[in-house]
């Protein structure tokens, strides 16, 4: 009897012991991400300090994949490029193409993509955060950057599962042809 309790508690501490070390692994990702990110701002602060205003108001290129993003296009029936999907560590950044100018007042950006599809997620985590089951600063999170009504780029932070980034991918895409689709018929 006293080998089984043993032998059942050794697993225990080796399944333990795995939570830890991953844990640790997805801690260690999200401070070399939180770095960059300083760093990041910190260069930006350093150059908008020395910028005449009327540089700060240029139109700045969208920026490109960085070595820990996957790329992914999204494509409408037709084949036509909608926009990419910038896959990270635990996030997701889409930029429509630059040479389509979505106005997020059109429907269905905010009806379906942010009442549907976002905003459930984000609830969704929020209530496995009260009841214990994901850490609070795990939830779900997004953020529309937009250039008066024109989509400039949409964020989604703490996506680690790949049924989500699917989910997420699609929905977009279906939003981005009915929005493409309005905007062909208003001419």
């Amino acid at each position: 009897m006293p080998e089984e309790a043993s032998s059942e508690e050794a697993r225990e501490l080796a399944e333990l012991k795995k939570y830890l070390e991953e844990r640790i692994s997805s801690l260690r990702r999200e401070m070399e991400a939180l770095s960059s990110l300083v760093k990041l701002v910190d260069e930006a602060l350093a150059k908008s300090s020395f910028k005449q205003a009327y540089e700060l108001l240029k139109p700045q290129p969208p920026a490109g994949p960085s070595a820990e993003e996957n790329v992914m296009l999204i494509a409408g029936r037709d084949g036509k490029v909608l926009g990419r999907m910038y896959v990270g560590p635990d996030y997701v950044r889409v930029e429509p193409s630059p040479d389509l100018s979505f106005d997020v007042s059109v429907p269905p950006f905010k009806a379906f993509l942010v009442d549907k599809i976002l905003e459930p997620m984000k609830a969704k985590d929020r209530d496995k955060a009260e009841r214990g089951l994901l850490d609070p600063v795990r939830v779900m999170d997004y953020r529309v950057h937009a250039d008066g009504n024109t989509l400039k780029q949409i964020v989604v932070k703490n996506v680690v599962d790949e049924g989500r980034v699917r989910e997420l991918r699609n929905a977009i895409k279906w939003t981005f042809e009915r929005m493409l689709e309005r905007m062909k018929a208003k001419g």
